[in-house]
């Protein structure tokens, strides 16, 4: 049976790096459903934002919105993951680039019971836009790589070596979490999330909900696989959004995280139990080459 991958992407307003990391995507050698770009409340129009993309796309591509009330990521994800068809949802944030055969690699790697992920490398705002020149230009990573310096790969494979101790040992329960991830990039079975009942929305405000949905997803038995690459991702720097300066999540997440550990792994208001009265909204569904041919 071949297996449908969903892409959810993260987008708050920048749609500078929307568009790239949609040419990342339409350069893919995987096999894509769809690509959902989870939209939380976004001043200006998204589609119009890449309307001359959408026809190069042969996936689905469907923009999912909701209103601005305050930083609702865990919110925005799981509207996302609401309107998706797949069977293995790869997440990501807006302002990554990478490698033509990126997604591809990610999906060898899957596997029930386990979360996907890998590491991007930071950049600075010279470095990007060095980047971003060549990626207007030509989508050639391997030249667009030339610009990292190599201490930053090194880092990253570094990274990645030591959170495969860390996922061997929480394997013979010698940790109580594997190796750590962020929501930068993840990827895991639509099944196992649902599990846990997705991603916690009383997380409002920066911070934290990525350290809870970790901590759920260990303690209901998921284990983690750490990918390494020729060619990382790439993270294009920007400004900090005031909203980071400090979380008002931290006593929540500290609290969750005791109820956790003691097996509470499911949180309350998540995919089958929304937080607030707000609807999600499907701004556009567009359906790609391959489906056209189909029907």
């Amino acid at each position: 049976m071949n297996e449908k991958i969903s892409v959810v992407v993260c987008v708050y307003n920048r749609f500078e790096y929307v568009r790239n990391i949609l040419k990342s995507l339409i350069e893919q050698t995987a096999d894509i459903h769809e690509v959902i770009f989870a939209d939380d409340g976004s001043k200006t129009d998204l589609q119009e934002a890449i309307k001359d993309l959408i026809p190069l796309c042969k996936f689905k591509v469907k923009i999912v919105w909701q209103e601005d009330i305050g930083f609702r990521l865990a919110k925005s994800r799981n509207n996302a993951v609401k309107f998706s068809e797949g069977d293995y949802i790869i997440f990501m944030d807006q302002d990554i680039i990478f490698d033509k055969d990126f997604i591809s690699k990610i999906i060898k790697h899957k596997k029930r019971g386990n979360v996907v992920y890998t590491k991007a490398l930071w950049t600075d705002s010279k470095q990007r836009d060095e980047i971003q020149k060549i990626f207007d230009i030509d989508y050639n990573y391997k030249r667009i790589y030339s610009i990292i310096e190599s201490e930053q790969h090194i880092k990253a494979l570094k990274s990645i070596k030591k959170a495969r101790l860390y996922s061997l040992l929480y394997k013979f329960h010698l940790r109580k979490r594997g190796g750590k991830f962020a929501g930068l990039f993840i990827s895991l079975y639509k099944d196992d999330l649902l599990k846990i009942n997705g991603f916690d929305e009383k997380y409002i405000g920066f911070g934290y909900e990525d350290d809870d949905l970790a901590n759920r997803l260990f303690k209901s038995g998921i284990n983690t696989i750490p990918v390494d690459f020729e060619f990382f991702p790439i993270h294009m720097a920007h400004p900090s959004s005031p909203s980071e300066a400090e979380s008002p999540n931290e006593k929540y997440y500290r609290d969750r995280k005791k109820e956790i550990f003691k097996g509470d792994y499911r949180c309350k208001y998540g995919l089958d139990n929304p937080l607030g009265e707000d609807k999600p909204i499907l701004k556009l569904e567009y359906i790609g080459e391959k489906d056209e041919k189909k029907n």
